[in-house]
């Protein structure tokens, strides 16, 4: 028995052993396809094709008959425009000229090759775009950015904390009129976009200006949040939303139907245009794409996740096509809850509409933009404490059991496990041509509580430190845009207190410590705030402040794969 055994294991190993070298041996041929848009052609090129077929272009919002990855869109053709056959095997290089008769920009336009009605590649969307005035924005000295409440009076205090960069809300709502029946005034601003004129607010963009123009004079980056408001009796054109009743907070931006796609690409296109020509004209650097989109009603409310994310992946692509247009280091960003591998609908039910898990929305981004032709959209998460109101987040975040060192199966993602991230966007299917993809952290802050003692205050003073210091080492973090500069006074009645001013414009002890955090003075006004924090080791054992030496000894409340002993380094928090 034992001699048979041997035998029959010998001969198992051997034909486990062709069972795993033939897969390596033969590789599984795919065709290649990439599109690259220069000012005037549009080159499609086509790679070893596995099957002959003919090569057709389709706008954004239409699919061929045998993609069933569709949204809602009801614009389902058998074949698109012809631009020529494709052989098998046979490499080749198709052009066509960028701009139609009607002045469509076929940037816009998708591609797939057809065999009948098999998909033999596509959709493939335009990765290389030559942009108009190439690059745009300042080399910031640090990641620590403000927000301000979008309001222009207040940058001064930017000035004071020698903010690099600062988050805008741009309301979409009142930006342009529609071109369905509309009257237009007589001061509109005209802009050509897709061959057709179209009409913006002059109040709206004046106001716009005056935010950007001035950011951009004090040498601070913008980055701006693109919101539709809903707010009934706006300029918003009906095309545009979505028939999603819960959405009443803000309105997605509906690409689905043929008006709905030129508008929103008019509107991203204006914005990027005014703002990539000059620093005296004011830049946009990044572009965020809608607010918290894992809560579908700030969007489209459902609860399909194919259908949501093909709606909101057609919006972000076709933003990153605008902005490229105009700005060729510019980006755009998908913006997230303080959710992670858990939805809101699993967790604490905070969401009044269908929630999706960030990570499996980010994983679904990944797998169907690298298909579709890579590029480079970044990541805009709101992580809190997982209580935001508590001053000492950590203490409270290794309580709940919402939290822990692992990205595969943290309900969510707080200051107190962020170098999960680390380990999420170094793998292969994130990366964005070998590198992590960026993060930009536009809301995001430390609550003082109540507000009863000093206590409170030395809490949201030690947490905003703690935070700062580990993202600062996190190099996929490009800014810290601290939510936010003033308390609202009816957000501080329910403890959300995360101003670094009280309301009424007191500066609390976490303005002093924001103000020098990036600086060679940076320890020595933060480090008598490191007492004033706690938490639970590996959500175990307690760790008191008054033991810790120093704040590196803060950084791993959880034992992950990023070693704090060999990346901690003050020069990675000072400014450059």
């Amino acid at each position: 028995m034992k001699t048979k055994h041997i035998m029959l294991t010998s001969i198992l190993s051997f034909g486990m052993m062709a069972a795993t070298l033939s897969p390596i041996q033969a590789k599984t041929a795919t065709t290649g396809m990439s599109v690259s848009v220069n000012a005037n052609t549009v080159k499609i090129k086509v790679t070893k094709p596995t099957s002959a077929g003919r090569l057709y272009a389709y706008n954004a919002n239409e699919y061929a008959s045998a993609d069933k990855m569709r949204g809602i869109s009801s614009r389902i053709l058998s074949t698109g425009i012809d631009l020529g056959a494709i052989k098998k095997g046979k490499s080749k290089t198709i052009s066509w000229q960028r701009y139609g008769v009607d002045g469509r920009d076929h940037l816009y336009n998708k591609y797939y090759i057809l065999n009948g009605k098999k998909i033999v590649k596509g959709p493939i969307y335009a990765t290389s775009v030559s942009a108009a005035y190439g690059k745009v924005g300042f080399t910031q000295k640090s990641i620590k950015g403000i927000y301000t409440e979008d309001d222009l009076n207040k940058a001064s205090y930017a000035s004071d904390l020698k903010a690099n960069s600062i988050t805008y809300n741009l309301g979409l709502q009142d930006l342009m009129y529609s071109n369905v029946n509309t009257s237009v005034p007589a001061d509109a601003i005209t802009f050509e976009s897709n061959g057709k004129t179209y009409y913006f607010n002059k109040a709206t963009v004046d106001n716009f200006d005056a935010k950007i123009k001035d950011a951009s004079a004090r040498g601070m980056n913008v980055i701006a949040v693109l919101i539709p408001w809903a707010q009934e009796g706006s300029l918003y054109p009906a095309e545009m939303r979505y028939n999603s009743p819960k959405s009443k907070i803000t309105w997605g931006t509906n690409t689905s139907n043929d008006l709905g796609r030129d508008d929103y690409i008019a509107m991203v296109e204006f914005l990027a245009n005014r703002y990539s020509q000059s620093k005296d004209q004011g830049y946009i650097s990044t572009y965020v794409i809608g607010n918290e989109i894992d809560f579908t009603h700030y969007f489209y409310s459902t609860s399909n996740l194919n259908k949501y994310m093909e709606e909101y992946a057609r919006s972000l692509r076709l933003s990153n096509l605008a902005v490229k247009k105009y700005a060729s280091n510019a980006n755009v960003a998908a913006p997230f809850t303080h959710y992670w591998a858990k939805s809101s609908g699993q967790v604490y039910k905070e969401s009044p509409s269908p929630s999706f898990a960030p990570k499996k929305m980010l994983d679904w981004l990944a797998k169907y933009t690298n298909a579709r032709g890579a590029y480079d959209w970044a990541i805009a998460p709101h992580p809190y404490g997982v209580i935001n109101t508590k001053s000492n987040q950590a203490y409270y975040d290794t309580r709940t059991g919402a939290i822990n060192n692992n990205y595969k199966t943290s309900k969510e993602l707080t200051f107190t496990n962020f170098e999960i991230l680390d380990e999420y966007l170094s793998t292969k299917a994130l990366k964005y041509k070998g590198k992590q993809r960026s993060v930009y952290l536009t809301e995001s802050g430390a609550s003082s509580g109540n507000m009863k003692s000093a206590i409170r205050f030395n809490e949201q003073a030690g947490t905003l430190a703690m935070a700062y210091y580990k993202v600062a080492h996190l190099k996929f973090v490009k800014s810290y845009n601290y939510y936010r500069l003033q308390d609202n006074v009816q957000e501080a009645k329910n403890s959300l207190t995360c101003g670094l001013l009280k309301p009424d414009g007191t500066k609390k002890p976490a303005y002093n410590v924001y103000k020098y955090i990036d600086t060679k003075s940076s320890n020595s006004k933060s480090k008598k705030y490191l007492k004033a924090i706690s938490f639970y080791k590996d959500g175990k054992k307690k760790v008191s402040g008054k033991k810790l030496k120093s704040w590196k000894d803060a950084m791993p409340v959880y034992k992950t794969k990023f070693n704090w002993n060999k990346k901690w380094k003050w020069s990675n928090i000072y400014r450059k």
